[in-house]
Parts: C-alpha cells; structure tokens; sequence
C-alpha cells in the first residue's frame, strides 16, 4: 500500500508528478531539473507496463539534452558478464538480433519489447549502457551449490527490507520453497548491481558520468534495496523516482502478487509519476507452443489448449524447419520472428510431420 503524508497516490491524476516527502506538484521541466542536480537517478519500474517505459525514456531524453557526452544507463536487465558485447553493439559491431539474443539469455525475450525503444535512442545517441546484474546461469550456480546456515537469516542486513521480502515471499510462493535461498539470491543480485555501479562511476570512463538506474520498482522503493547498497558503497549524492498507477488507469490486465506489506517507517521515494498500466499481451504475437533445440529444425514438445498454435492444427512431435522463409536452428530464431509480429499480422511456417512437409500460414487474429 503506497502512502504519503500530504497526497492520496491514488487520487492523483495521469501525468502529475509529486514530490513525496513534501507533496508538492511538480511539472515534467521541475522535475527534470531537480534530477539532473544527482550523480545517481533510480527509476523503479513495473517490468511489464508500457507507460513506465515512457517515463524512463522521457527521463533519458531530457538529461541527454541537458548534458550531452555525460549521461550513461545502467539495466537490472542485463548481464555485467556481457559488458563487452553491450559495449560492442553501442559501437555498431552487433546487430539488433545479436543484442536481443543478449538479453534473452538473462531476461526473457517477450520483455524486448517493452525496451525496444529506450535501446534504440541510446544506440542511435551512442549513449553507454551498463549492464548492472548477475547472468541466470551465475543465479542458477548460486542456488544449486547454495547450503543453508544458522545465520542464513542475517543475509538481508536491513531488518525494514527483511520484514518486505519475506512478506514478498510469503505472496509470491504461497509460502513454498527455501525462503534463505530466496534471500540470498535476492542480495546477490543487488549486492552485484550495487558494486557494478560504483565500479562504473569510481573509473575514469564513467566518474563523470550522471548515470540513470533502471531496475525494478522493488528494488529501489523505500531506499533500502539499491539506493542503500551503493550510497555504503560510494557515497554519491541520488535521488529515487518511481511509478504510479490508481486503479482507475489500469488499462488492462494486471499481473498482480497479493503479498501483504508490512508498515514500514520509509517513505516511499523522493519523487511519484503517476501513469496508466497497459501491458502487451493483448498486442503481442504468441504461439502458445513448447519448443526444443533439434537436429533440423525445432520440436513442438507442448501445445497450450485454445492457443493460437492449437487452433491451426500444430501438434507435439512437429518439427518446425522455417518461418517465413528463414531456417530456424533453435527455438529463439522463431522467438525473435514472432518479436516483430503483432496480431493480425501472420506467419508462414514450414513443419515436417510424419515424413511429410506442410506449411501453414498462422494468423495470430485481433482480438
């Protein structure tokens, strides 16, 4: 439950913009001039809501401006391990493909979407992306070889962030699982950011820098996930902004985690945006299929019932060898096809079945 002493968040408006300790409305010029006074501006952002991506972008365009040569981004998003391969893709050494390729391997290719457009400005403004995270594989190796201890529970040093991730937990899992090794994996993540962040701004390419934090809304409200870590870790001067959306903005369907809160001491952060939520899932192209890597083409291991796959006849046991005239080698190069379809749009697949070779032409149909 979001709240401050001066404004009900969920009475505000779309577009305004408060700030929190005080209440006091802002415009976007105000606002843009106080952030551009930090070294550090964490913006906490729902990962699957179209309008957040604006505000970030609206963010990064107007510092742009105001500091040419100085701003860098860095994204939870992506791998520390990939540094190189980001930096070579800014310098126009990769293609976009090769890039998407890149943040699938750590995030999941259906979410490209929602930063497609934030990429494309700063490559096209050859502004530097750090990524800030730990690769999947490192958290899979974090929890695979990860032993549990007598005082597993001091992990999370802050006892107000404690009380939230483990109420977080408690509504995320229902209460199922290893709630130490939920705990570590979630210091380490951010433990991993925070030094990436100071290594970045400690170094001669980026200790000019003002360097703009994209991450999720957890991990930077109430000040006590990022902000905290890396403030310990280089004392910078930040300040934090975060989304909101009343319930009366909410375009479409949500995807909601009921986890109970606990009432913290904090306020929520220096400055709240108020916005709608859409996500795309209503706009996406979607198979609704399980694929797996083959010799020839791709398999079709699982067909979710009423799928569009489903309705076109696709079945377990199909090997797909093409889409739309292009040989697909693993399941992401259909991935990154249906990437830039949209519904209403359509795709010629080629499938081997039994021996024999079909194609069918998928119309993933406007709703």
């Amino acid at each position: 439950m979001i709240s401050s002493p001066y404004v009900d968040p969920d009475t505000m408006e779309r577009d305004e913009i408060i700030h929190l300790p005080t209440g006091t409305q802002l415009n976007q010029s105000e606002l843009f001039d106080l952030l551009a006074d930090k070294k550090i501006i964490f913006i906490g952002e729902g990962h699957d809501n179209i309008y957040d991506h604006e505000v970030e972008l609206e963010v990064i365009k107007a510092l742009s401006h105001r500091f040419p040569g100085r701003l860098a981004v860095g994204f939870e998003m992506l791998a520390s391990v990939n540094q190189g391969k980001v930096d070579s893709w800014l310098r126009g050494e990769l293609t976009e493909d090769d890039f998407i390729r890149l943040f699938a391997a750590d995030w999941g290719i259906a979410d490209y979407a929602y930063y497609r457009d934030i990429f494309s400005f700063l490559l096209a403004n050859r502004i530097p992306v750090r990524a800030l995270n730990v690769s999947r594989s490192e958290k899979m190796k974090k929890m695979r070889t990860y032993k549990s201890s007598s005082d597993s529970k001091t992990a999370i040093t802050d006892p107000y962030q404690d009380k939230a991730l483990r109420a977080m937990f408690k509504g995320h899992t229902e209460g199922h699982g290893n709630i130490d090794i939920f705990l570590e994996i979630h210091k380490l993540w951010e433990t991993t950011m925070a030094r990436n962040i100071r290594d970045y701004l400690s170094s001669p390419a980026g200790k000019d820098k003002i360097l703009v934090v994209i991450a999720g809304g957890f991990h930077v409200a109430q000040g006590f996930g990022l902000p905290r870590r890396v403030f310990q870790m280089l004392k910078a001067d930040y300040t934090t902004l975060l989304t909101h959306t009343p319930p009366a903005l909410v375009e479409n369907e949500r995807r909601t985690m009921e986890v109970d809160f606990p009432d913290l001491p904090l306020y929520l952060c220096d400055y709240l945006w108020c916005v709608p939520y859409r996500n795309l899932k209503d706009k996406q192209a979607r198979l609704g299929v399980g694929l797996e890597p083959d010799e020839h083409g791709i398999r079709i291991v699982m067909v979710e019932p009423e799928s569009v796959a489903a309705s076109h006849g696709l079945k377990v046991g199909d090997l797909i060898v093409s889409g739309d005239d292009q040989s697909l080698h693993d399941p992401l190069d259909l991935s990154l096809q249906l990437l830039r379809k949209e519904k209403g749009d359509t795709i010629t697949l080629e499938i081997k079945r039994d021996g024999k070779l079909l194609v069918e032409k998928i119309s993933f149909e406007s709703k």
